[in-house]
């Protein structure tokens, strides 16, 4: 009788919030779950389950799957509107189902978060899992890529349901072989289209088998590790393909499936794959070819899914990007656009964006195509305008605006063509925005032609100093050489974004910066022969492994560092550098012994240190605050002397007073963000110190316009040290 009461309770609820116009979301489903914990257990499914999980494309998959059963006179029950926790799939449940739990369709069909897979159908029927892919997305809540892969992992050992799997995504294809007893796993494939490329372009997981830990040989890359893989050992990744889409032509927007064409609205490859798992999954379920075309060729991409509006009769196009890939692909489908056009980044930081803005260094903003100006906006408004800067876009052609309505009139100064990239908090209101500028400015007189008939809020000065000067015979001809460590393995939060922030601080001076880059199988280097080593943070499984690689060089580091080489190293590669690092199973990672300190990992993976961090830091005669983010399980031990003062944070362990370790040529932290992209001071005085060392002489480092830097230190110091 409980669970009747909690029906009718939210049915009665729901009525009221749909006379105060009142979507509701997951609110219904979040009272019922608090009520009954086990409510799930008590609904009568008497039709296929269906449920869709990935990174990014879950909600255009999950919508275009019931779209096409209903082309097919069926009727579904879906979360159309992203609501994918066990509270919105149970506001979806609740209103659909009777007072005694029966649910009354053909199909359910669900978008469900990665994370809630395990929570969901653990005490409802599941007959057919979709999955995408899985990229790095909010760390500081998701966790690890791997980590979650393993959560989901469990939960397929005892599943003997559908599981279609996207076969060019290692991460994703693993999973067909959790359960070996399930005969009904289905994989699908899209063919090399004409964008593939030979070597990997942007921030990606998956490098090494997950069976046999080989590193993984790919023929091309679609996009971000998305590809046709093999591993050269065991052979993981040749598996028989369900589906595999062909004959890939984004220009006029078709591809085929067994001879047959299929003709799509959107213009991007991963809206392809999203196509295919589609087609897969309908066939499963014998719906005509016939009727999947029409569905794919009527299928409106909409909610800001590579949307395609006017306004003012000014094309824009709208996408949700979340994580890196997302982003790359978005700016990827600008690039292929031979058009002016110009460009609005959205970015917050909210609970739901995750606090983390590290990943928007995963980016690549390197060559964009034919873009005149950028207008950055949302609560991390500078902080997208720094990357996009440091990435050699001129300054001059950025404008940030912390204020929405602002950045909107701000874009429609011109009439060229629009794309807009805005996160997940950002998405909705930016959407509105856009369409209340419509609304009250329904007159193109106003717009004007060209690129420079506008105003520069911000003042940004055209003399921005960015240079790139490598002639050897000028007076610039002094050089800062950097030796990068294992950038494929260390880099999951953003922390090549020092590398192009001290790049671009030494190149707009007019020296040269040399940066060599080395991995496992890399012919070895003299750590003597360079200025600055840098390495950054990584998952447990890929410090295991490097920690192997990197303790061939222990002497010839403890010599680099004695001599004077700077080294800056970040949360995994600052834990290598002590005496060892115990892992969350209790296993002994040694480590250099360059340093006396030691780490060990909380035993609870949930428990992190995790969130924005300030700390005071001294650095011989430099007296600066420091902004970063921290994400560590690790907690560090015995530090003789540290980075600095935490002033907000935790710092080297839970709840401590000190940050990281330094000594004049080292600086070892867990701040990533990356560090130096908000504390400029801090970039000049490794480059200075490099400089002087080398050349023997106090070199005066020629002031920069860090005007974006100071306002982001500016806007993010008063909001995190207020809370103090």
């Amino acid at each position: 009788m409980k669970n009747f009461f909690i029906i009718l309770a939210m049915k009665i609820l729901n009525i009221i919030l749909k006379i105060c116009h009142k979507n509701g979301g997951n609110f219904l489903g979040k009272i019922a779950f608090d009520c009954n914990p086990s409510i799930f257990k008590y609904f009568k499914v008497n039709c296929p389950v269906i449920a869709v999980s990935a990174t990014n494309g879950k909600t255009m998959t999950n919508n275009c799957i019931g779209y096409t059963l209903k082309q097919a006179g069926y009727k579904v029950v879906s979360n159309t509107e992203g609501n994918n926790m066990e509270t919105g799939i149970l506001s979806t449940i609740l209103k659909n189902c009777t007072l005694t739990g029966k649910i009354k369709a053909d199909f359910l069909v669900f978008e469900v978060d990665e994370s809630y897979i395990p929570v969901v159908f653990k005490d409802f029927r599941l007959d057919t899992l979709v999955i995408l892919n899985f990229f790095r997305d909010q760390l500081d809540r998701n966790g690890e890529v791997e980590s979650l892969i393993l959560r989901i992992n469990e939960f397929l050992k005892t599943y003997n349901g559908n599981l279609v799997l996207n076969n060019d995504d290692p991460n994703v294809a693993r999973l067909g072989q959790a359960n070996p007893s399930n005969q009904n796993v289905y994989y699908f494939s899209v063919d090399k289209y004409s964008f593939a490329t030979e070597n990997i372009k942007e921030a990606g997981e998956g490098k090494f088998c997950p069976f046999c830990k080989t590193r993984l040989e790919y023929e091309y890359y679609q996009y971000s590790h998305v590809g046709k893989f093999k591993c050269p050992n065991c052979n993981f990744g040749d598996n028989e393909i369900y589906k595999l889409a062909t004959n890939v032509d984004l220009k006029n927007r078709s591809f085929d499936i067994e001879n047959i064409t299929y003709k799509i609205r959107g213009n991007s490859i991963y809206l392809v794959y999203n196509y295919t798992a589609v087609a897969s999954v309908c066939s499963l379920y014998n719906i005509s070819t016939d009727v999947i075309q029409k569905a794919f060729s009527t299928f409106a991409l909409n909610n800001g899914r590579l949307e395609e509006i006017e306004i003012n009769g000014i094309p824009t196009i709208i996408n949700l990007a979340k994580n890196p890939t997302g982003s790359n692909v978005s700016l990827r489908i600008l690039n292929e656009d031979d058009e002016e056009k110009e460009l609005l980044f959205v970015l917050n930081d909210n609970i739901a964006d995750g606090f983390d803005v590290s990943w928007i260094w995963d980016i690549n903003f390197d060559n964009l195509n034919n873009v005149s100006r950028i207008i950055t906006s949302g609560t991390r408004a500078y902080d997208i305008a720094i990357r996009i800067k440091t990435s050699g876009f001129p300054a001059e052609k950025i404008e940030p605006y912390l204020n929405l309505e602002e950045a909107v009139k701000a874009l429609y100064k011109t009439n060229v063509k629009k794309y807009v990239i805005a996160n997940y908090t950002s998405l909705q209101p930016t959407r509105r925005e856009l369409k209340k500028f419509a609304t009250q400015n329904n007159e193109t007189s106003t717009m004007q032609n060209g690129n420079n008939n506008f105003e520069i809020k911000n003042d940004i000065s055209k003399t921005d100093n960015f240079q790139q000067n490598n002639d050897t015979n000028s007076v610039y001809s002094k050089c800062v050489k950097i030796l990068y460590l294992y950038p494929d393995m260390l880099e999951l939060y953003g922390d090549y974004g020092n590398i192009q922030v001290l790049k671009y601080r030494i190149e707009s001076r007019g020296y040269t910066a040399i940066i060599d880059r080395y991995s496992i199988g890399d012919d070895a280097p003299n750590f003597n022969d360079y200025d600055i080593v840098f390495a950054g943070g990584g998952a447990d499984n890929e410090q295991s492994i490097l920690a192997e690689d990197l303790v061939k060089y222990k002497e010839n580091i403890k010599e680099a560092v004695q001599n004077g080489v700077f080294f800056l190293l970040i949360c995994g590669a600052y834990q290598l550098f002590g005496k060892y690092y115990k892992g969350v199973e209790r296993n002994i990672i040694p480590g250099l012994e360059v340093f006396d300190y030691y780490t060990e990992a909380n035993p609870d993976r949930k428990k992190r240190c995790i969130g924005n961090i300030v700390i005071n830091a001294s650095l011989n005669g430099l007296e600066t605050k420091i902004i970063g983010f921290e994400n560590h399980g690790g907690q560090t031990f015995d530090i003789s002397n540290s980075f600095g003062k935490v002033l907000f944070g935790n710092g080297n362990k839970f709840g401590d007073t000190e940050e990281g370790y330094f000594q004049d040529n080292v600086i070892a932290t867990y701040l990533h963000g990356p560090l130096l992209s908000k504390n400029p001071e801090l970039a000049d005085y490794i480059i200075k110190y490099c400089l002087d060392r080398k050349y023997n002489e106090n070199i005066t480092l020629e002031p920069l316009n860090d005007k974006f830097e100071n306002l982001c230190r500016e806007q993010l110091l008063n909001r995190f040290l207020s809370v103090n």
